[in-house]
């Protein structure tokens, strides 16, 4: 009969990469970022997508503004790429801080290898959305249903549902658009990556719910004050 000879290297390789997973955890829990950022560099990480795409912009509306804008968030961009330094995660900054039709903001790509990075690279350059949104890890239901008449708006037409969605703390793990058809698996997706972020990264979670709700609240503020 033959045995399988037992290699201590598989625990050696297990418990440097369990250490690896705590430290990039830490890192990038440590960072002075958003929750959104947070999540998609952790969803990178595992594996939940070959590539991400983060930025940020505003709209200007006058010279000053402008001015803080630009502080603000180059000092965004340096706290960004110094962390994707410590993460040895490649990246390229496809947006810099420039002011482009009176917006001010940064887009930066990041894979976890060149060969992806070099893919987005070009999917973003040649507006390949279907490319790009498999890239991110949407599912393909959902991407095929981008810029269509398939796509689902939660809030106004699943109101109830959205407002367990949001209860439940899962508006963070849906920047993405549901189709009409297939919405409930892909909500399983989303439901999939709360928990892993759940069990990695709890403080992230938390930011994230924190930020959301402080976004919902300031919005519905500013609604009620048109009304």
């Amino acid at each position: 009969m033959h045995r399988e000879r037992f290699n201590f290297n598989n625990i050696e390789n297990s418990e440097y990469e369990e250490t690896k997973e705590k430290e990039f955890v830490e890192k990038i829990e440590k960072a002075p970022l958003s929750s959104d950022f947070k999540i998609d560099l952790l969803l990178l990480v595992f594996d939940r997508k070959k590539a991400t795409f983060l930025g940020d912009i505003c709209g200007v509306e006058s010279e000053e503004q402008k001015q803080k804008l630009i502080k603000e968030f180059n000092e965004e961009l340096n706290i960004l790429t110094n962390l994707l330094d410590e993460l040895n995660l490649p990246y390229k900054i496809i947006r810099d801080i420039e002011d482009r039709n009176d917006t001010i903001g940064f887009s930066v790509v990041v894979a976890k290898e060149i060969e992806n990075l070099n893919k987005i690279e070009e999917a973003v350059k040649n507006n390949k959305n279907m490319d790009m949104g498999i890239m991110f890890g949407y599912p393909r239901t959902a991407v095929e249903a981008y810029g269509t008449q398939d796509v689902l708006d939660l809030e106004t037409d699943l109101p109830e549902e959205y407002a367990y969605l949001r209860k439940e703390g899962m508006l963070p793990f849906l920047k993405f658009t549901p189709s009409k058809l297939h919405w409930k698996e892909e909500l399983e997706w989303a439901k999939d990556n709360k928990k892993i972020i759940e069990e990695k990264s709890p403080n992230t979670i938390n930011q994230a719910i924190e930020e959301t709700e402080e976004y919902l609240n300031n919005l519905e503020k500013e609604r009620s004050e048109r009304e």
